[in-house]
């Protein structure tokens, strides 16, 4: 098991940073989430639309099996997926904020 402590410096490292980029270079800097939600709609014969029938470009690395959980797999090319932020955020459960129009208490009455 590693702590927030330890997991820090590791992400903060020379090492982690060279693996990194290894990562997104075998993985063409392509989210693999996306292209595997492509080729899922493909098998099934369905059509992706907007958003959904792109693959976005990926800029982070993450951990299949969780680096706290799973230290010892920290730098395994089989444990690490190059993912787009917004995939990444859905892995880890985290929503990113949407702009919502804001209701208008009243109107102007100019």
């Amino acid at each position: 098991y590693m702590n927030n402590k330890k997991a820090k410096k590791f992400y903060t490292s020379k090492e982690t940073k060279n693996k990194r980029l290894q990562i997104l270079e075998r993985d063409h800097y392509e989210c693999q989430e996306c292209r595997e939600r492509l080729r899922r709609a493909a098998d099934a014969g369905k059509r992706l639309y907007g958003k959904d029938a792109k693959i976005r470009r990926a800029t982070e690395v993450h951990h299949k099996k969780e680096l706290k959980d799973y230290p010892q797999l920290r730098l395994e090319d089989e444990n690490l997926i190059s993912l787009c932020v917004m995939c990444h955020n859905d892995k880890h459960g985290r929503r990113t904020r949407q702009f919502k129009r804001k209701n208008v208490v009243s109107e102007e009455k100019w």
